[in-house]
């Protein structure tokens, strides 16, 4: 059911259409998914493709000509658009703060619709808060104008949340930030994911995005036609075309070692052997790696140190077991960083 809660909730997309009057060819044709509870899926594909109108249908904001969309099982096309939205969190890449309300009522906006009580609002928007990194002490009574991009972007996501929706749709939410800013929130947008496990359509341009932060990608052509529906490492490893690998760019193989950190790689059965005796390799001859380090950082250490192994936990990982995880796998064997 598509009511608030912790968790997702399943989407079910089937023939999902747009027609435009006065246009032969559909803006978005016949597109049919399934996105699993708990699970973000990545929307990627070339500007004008029909990615961000496709979303849009999901939560209304944009009426499908035919098709159905379902939500926890819940045909959304037959329940008032406002109730509906008031149920799906939603952020975009301008954030769309009001400016005229601070932080706190940015925040409590939807649960205020819905009715909630103003101590439970109160408890919810400061939960957020701090959830999202901004403490509610400092940042509750302050003005967007007030905060940083990042800051607001991260208000956004607070906002989004607020209603506690079991689906969230965010369409290109760090595009406007730097380099640096927009690391740091896809980071902290991970670490809220795997906590909170709602389901996410994510609307990007980048694909490095889309697999650093999707459980599975759909790569859209024109008119929203799937290329290819699958988990980031099946994708890198084996794309569907020459239009999917030529989206993916050439550097798969650093892709798809951004996939695993160190500690999964140890924990699916690679035994890192131990880091030696103190005359093999005194106290501090490794440069050290945490276990939440991907391989390809781990590489990067390497190269950075001029040495074939890094530490990690008083183990040893070497460049040729970092070879030997981006190996072509054999049919019947898993493909290192799938989900």
């Amino acid at each position: 059911m598509l009511d608030s809660g912790n968790g997702g909730a399943r989407i079910e997309l089937d023939g999902l259409t747009k027609r435009y009057p006065g246009q032969d060819d559909p803006a978005v044709d016949n597109v049919t998914m399934v996105v699993p509870a708990g699970e973000l899926v990545a929307f990627v594909g070339p500007s004008g493709c029909g990615k961000t109108t496709t979303m849009k249908m999901i939560n209304r904001l944009i009426e499908p000509t035919s098709g159905s969309v379902r939500i926890g099982g819940e045909d959304v096309l037959g329940m008032p658009p406002d109730r509906l939205r008031r149920r799906i969190g939603y952020v975009i890449q301008q954030i769309g703060l009001f400016p005229h309300l601070t932080i706190a009522d940015n925040v409590a906006l939807v649960p205020g619709l819905l009715g909630w009580s103003k101590p439970k609002v109160r408890a919810r928007v400061e939960e957020l808060l701090d959830l999202v990194g901004l403490d509610p002490a400092r940042y509750a009574r302050r003005y967007p104008r007030e905060l940083s991009g990042g800051q607001q972007q991260r208000v956004g996501v607070a906002r989004a949340l607020a209603a506690d929706p079991p689906v969230m749709l965010m369409d290109e939410p760090f595009g406007a930030t730097d380099p640096i800013t927009r690391e740091r929130l896809q980071n902290e947008f991970l670490r809220l994911q795997r906590e909170l496990r709602k389901t996410i359509i994510f609307v990007t341009h980048d694909f490095d995005e889309a697999v650093k932060l999707g459980d599975r990608i759909a790569v859209f052509r024109e008119r929203s036609r799937i290329a290819q529906y699958d988990t980031p490492a099946r994708i890198l490893a084996d794309p569907a075309d020459d239009y999917v690998a030529g989206f993916i760019g050439g550097d798969t193989t650093l892709k798809r070692l951004a996939l695993v950190s160190v500690g999964e790689f140890a924990g699916n059965g690679a035994a890192l052997p131990p880091a030696g005796t103190p005359s093999e390799n005194p106290a501090g001859a490794l440069p050290e790696v945490g276990a939440t380090a991907t391989l390809r950082e781990a590489l990067d250490i390497m190269i950075a140190n001029g040495t074939r192994q890094v530490a990690c936990a008083g183990r040893v990982l070497s460049y040729e077991e970092i070879c030997a995880a981006v190996a072509p796998a054999r049919e019947d064997e898993a493909v290192p960083g799938a989900r």
